[in-house]
């Protein structure tokens, strides 16, 4: 009984090994690409395997020490990648922030065939964003999103009766607001100056890119984030870039995402935050997010409640703050400007390539 014991606690153990370091390969294989999701869930998992050697180290001292060890070494890994989303304060005091200076977004993925109710106009009334970014809007979806216009006439609205129709509310100005389809990727995404009180411009990119899964590898999403952020590197105004990614923070793509525009993710140091999914107790994991480059600083990040969709609201109030003041990334390596282009290369070939089909 005790060795069949043992041996299931070892292929449990396996699998979270794989699971954990198979994300390491550096390919667009969506089932690798998602095992980067629940790296959370995994480290629980393997915390557990890990309590679970121990017992067996009088009777398999070898196999279960060596088992042990290497579980230790991958949950090791596992903290590296999660240690900077614990919570440690935030980096500007609100006291600090003049009121013109700052202003909120929000953004909530509504899920196409989720029926609109009062439940999420209520909560975007409660929360006054500024910004208000809807994803998976359709036409029933505007319509019950109407009534926002009277306290955010500003708007971008591009339903498409697909997963991917997308919609921008704002009660600050819009500056040569339209839609553009990055990487030549089928999926619109929202491009805009925002001014604020000040009279200040700054950009404000609104994504969705489609998710890795087993029709679809993950290089469309990728593309998407790499010409965002080329998109406000190049620009000299200040950016704000949000949406639903389709990807985790830790993740190789995002990280790159940040390093090509110098973005900062208010997530560091402020906690997990997961916001998928609102329907499920154990799948919980961040893939909602507002990255801002310096310039900007975070003041407060809340998530919503669960209004029928499988996202949760995600809220960020920022400031506008002297470029010296805010938290700056070291800038990208010619290595990985490099390898961003050749995703958006190779992203663009691939729609060419569908197109022409």
């Amino acid at each position: 009984m005790k060795i069949a014991l043992f041996y299931l606690l070892l292929i449990a153990a396996v699998a979270l090994w794989l699971g954990s370091l198979l994300p390491i390969i550096p390919t667009d294989l969506w089932w690798i690409r998602v095992a980067d999701f629940p790296r959370l869930q995994t480290s629980i998992g393997l915390v557990a395997v890990l309590i679970g050697f121990f017992f067996f180290t009088r009777r398999y001292r070898t196999p279960a020490t060596t088992a042990a060890t290497i579980t230790a070494g991958v949950l090791g890994y596992q903290a590296f990648l999660l240690l900077p989303y614990l919570p440690t304060g935030t980096d500007l005091a609100n006291d600090s922030c003049p009121v013109d200076h700052r202003f909120k977004v929000m953004v909530a993925n509504v899920r196409l065939t989720n029926d609109p109710d009062n439940r999420l106009i209520d909560q975007v009334r409660a929360a006054d964003p500024d910004v208000f970014l809807a994803l998976e809007v359709d036409q029933k979806w505007t319509r019950a999103l109407a009534p926002l216009k009277t306290r955010m006439p500003h708007t971008v609205i591009h339903p498409t009766g697909s997963y991917f129709g997308i919609a921008l509310y704002s009660r600050l100005p819009l500056d040569n607001p339209h839609i553009e389809h990055l990487a030549n990727q089928d999926t619109p995404q929202i491009v805009t100056g925002v001014q604020l009180p000040t009279g200040e411009v700054f950009d404000f990119l609104g994504i969705h890119p489609r998710p890795p899964h087993p029709s679809q590898s993950a290089l469309g999403r990728d593309a998407v984030l790499m010409r965002a952020a080329f998109l406000l590197r190049d620009n000299d105004r200040p950016g704000v870039v949000a949406g639903d990614f389709n990807a985790v923070p830790w993740e190789d793509a995002v990280a790159m995402m940040r390093d090509v525009a110098q973005l900062v993710d208010p997530r560091h140091g402020y906690g997990y935050l997961p916001t998928y999914d609102a329907q499920s107790w154990w799948m919980a994991w961040p893939l909602d997010h507002v990255f801002y480059e310096a310039g900007f600083a975070a003041l407060e990040l809340e998530r919503g409640q669960a209004f029928g969709s499988d996202h949760y609201p995600y809220i960020a109030t920022l400031c506008r703050v002297d470029r010296q003041r805010s938290e700056r990334p070291d800038a990208a390596e010619r290595d990985t400007l490099n390898s961003a282009r050749d995703i958006i290369s190779r992203a663009r070939r691939q729609a060419e390539t569908r197109a022409s089909d």
